[in-house]
């Protein structure tokens, strides 16, 4: 087929320029360049208005030009783990990228559960701008605090025990000790727990939440109850499940279980019902997150949201200001929970 005529095919459409979206916002072009950098000089009308035109332009910043100009790859470390077992991560990891995009920034992944030196340096050298990490364990709280010695760092869903990097968590400690209160105040007394062995801090608080509020009500939580699971997944949790079923059998059969994330309570309802016990008429199952699969009909998944677009979004906003002032004192930051009710429990 021969090329289309000249004078009849469209003009090359013109890339659009912050002069313009600083045009169709009603700003000046310097207050288009804070936005993009979330400086919290802007008032959050004036951010709004200029987003939106983003938004509805599909304008994106020249990177190659600025990072001339800045000495900056605008080029943001996404450390995560666990993206083929545990849906939690992607669902952070698609939140993050957007947030991230939305400041005009790029995201490069980094799937790592045990950080280490080479992978620390390798990441460092290849000239991110900063590092936000959805996974982190108090054993490699010194690469941690070496990252952040030398880029921006912010740790959400996760959180190390040092005042040094800025995290964003949920209440992991409260949420536990929710789902102990539910349990009791709905006449649960023999109860079992799904968690792990040397968990992160996070999940930790979540158990000893749930353990302390039990105690509080007068329930005790049975060691053969307890199944500490070597890895965090739907067949670990299905594996646990029927354990702990087993073993009330011999003492005093389970009416409720707790689960420390979602991946596993998803496998403890096939374990509990390969034992011929049902969910929710026998046993309670509740988890931890609120997966993206926990709301399918299928599975219908009483659990607990953390605030996970808000936490998100105050992480990588306090990235940008950290890129824009480094000296910042870090912050630790713990964001609100809600009990999803569904059909596995109550």
């Amino acid at each position: 087929m021969p090329p289309p005529n000249s004078s009849t095919a469209p003009p090359p459409r013109r890339k659009l320029t912050s002069r313009d979206v600083a045009r169709l916002a009603g700003v000046s072009q310097a207050t288009v360049s804070r936005v993009l950098q979330d400086s919290p000089l802007v008032q959050p009308a004036t951010r709004k208005a200029v987003l939106d035109v983003i938004a509805q332009s599909g304008y994106a910043p020249n990177a190659a030009a600025r990072s001339m100009r800045t000495r900056r790859t605008n080029i943001i470390a996404l450390v995560v783990a666990n993206l083929a077992v545990n849906p939690l991560y992607p669902a952070m990891l698609q939140l993050l990228s957007a947030a991230l995009r939305k400041r005009g920034l790029s995201a490069s992944v980094w799937e790592e559960e045990d950080f280490g030196e080479d992978t620390m340096r390798v990441m460092v050298e290849s000239g991110v701008d900063g590092v936000i990490a959805t996974t982190a364990v108090n054993a490699t709280l010194p690469f941690w605090l070496r990252i952040a010695e030398r880029v921006p760092l912010v740790l959400v869903h996760r959180t190390v025990a040092s005042d040094a990097i800025d995290q964003f968590s949920s209440d992991n400690l409260g949420s536990g000790a929710a789902v102990a209160r539910y349990f009791a105040e709905n006449g649960r007394r023999n109860i079992g727990l799904i968690t792990g062995h040397n968990l992160p801090n996070t999940l930790g608080e979540r158990e000893a939440g749930f353990v302390s509020e039990l105690g509080r009500h007068g329930i005790e939580v049975d060691e053969r109850a307890i199944a500490r699971v070597p890895s965090f997944s739907y067949g670990t949790g299905a594996d646990a499940a029927r354990e702990i079923v087993m073993n009330g059998e011999k003492t005093a059969e389970v009416d409720a279980i707790f689960c420390v994330n979602d991946i596993v309570a998803v496998g403890a309802l096939d374990g509990v019902r390969s034992m011929g016990r049902t969910v929710p008429d026998d046993v309670w199952v509740v988890g931890h997150d609120d997966i993206p699969m926990a709301g399918w009909s299928c599975i219908n998944l009483t659990t607990v949201a953390q605030s996970r677009a808000a936490m998100v979004e105050a992480a990588v906003a306090r990235l940008c200001a950290r890129l824009a002032s480094p000296a910042l004192q870090a912050e630790s930051v713990v964001l609100p929970y809600q009990i999803v009710h569904r059909g596995t429990a109550g």
